[in-house]
């Protein structure tokens, strides 16, 4: 016998904020702020681990001093690498 999951569907802002009482903006904002804030330390952490990998460090030691595995370091580095692609093309 197997459970069927019921499927699950996302809020939209504006029923949240009819929910909790307020405006959909403030909900939108709500949500936004932490995305964007996460999107720089994202950024900001790739762009670490490209200038460590440009100093001339392994990979294993930006997965130390990054606290991540060496795949993480590796993944970051190409992360920055095309993004900084993207940009100087543009």
């Amino acid at each position: 016998m197997t459970a069927e999951n019921p499927v699950r569907r996302t809020k939209t802002a504006r029923e949240v904020a009819q929910s909790v009482g307020c405006h959909p903006r403030t909900v939108q904002r709500a949500v936004a702020e932490p995305r964007d804030e996460f999107i720089k330390r994202s950024r900001a952490r790739q762009d670490l681990a490209l200038e460590l990998k440009n100093a001339g460090l392994k990979y294993r030691e930006i997965a130390d001093r990054l606290g991540c595995s060496e795949k993480a370091a590796q993944n970051l580095v190409q992360r920055a690498r095309d993004r900084h692609k993207l940009t100087s093309v543009t």
